[in-house]
C-alpha cells in the first residue's frame, strides 16, 4: 500500500499501560510508522487513535516492527466510517491521488 508522509499525532493504547503519544512519519489504510519514546515488543496488540483532520479515528492492530525510537503498526480492524475518513485524508495529501485512489478502490472491504 502507498504510504503518505504525515506529521499528525496519534495515541497508542496498550492493555494495562498508560497511553503512549506517537509522532507519525507515514500512514496508509493498513497501518502506520511512527516515532516513539519507548520500545514496544513486536506482536503487541494495540488500539490507535489518530488525529486526522478535525476528527479522531480509531483502529485496532498490532506492532509489526519495533526498533530504537520507531515502530510500525498494522491495522486489524477499522470501522467503515473511519476507513472512509482516513481514505479521504490520505487522498488529500497523496503525491499522486489518482494512483492512490485506484489502489484504495482495489482494497475496499479488506478490513470488513
Amino acid at each position: 500500500m502507498t504510504r503518505v508522509a504525515t506529521t499528525i499525532t496519534a495515541t497508542l493504547h496498550l492493555t494495562g499501560q498508560a497511553p503512549l503519544a506517537l509522532a507519525l512519519e507515514d500512514l496508509s489504510v493498513i497501518g502506520l510508522r511512527a516515532r516513539t519514546p519507548r520500545a514496544v515488543p513486536v506482536g503487541t496488540a494495540c488500539r490507535i487513535v489518530l488525529a486526522a483532520g478535525a476528527r479522531e479515528l480509531a483502529a485496532s492492530g498490532k506492532v509489526v516492527r519495533s526498533r530504537a525510537g520507531e515502530l510500525a503498526v498494522g491495522f486489524d480492524q477499522l470501522a467503515f466510517e473511519d476507513y472512509e475518513h482516513l481514505r479521504a485524508f490520505l487522498l488529500e495529501r497523496a503525491g499522486d491521488p489518482g494512483a492512490l485512489g485506484d489502489e484504495l478502490s482495489d482494497r475496499l472491504g479488506y478490513l470488513g
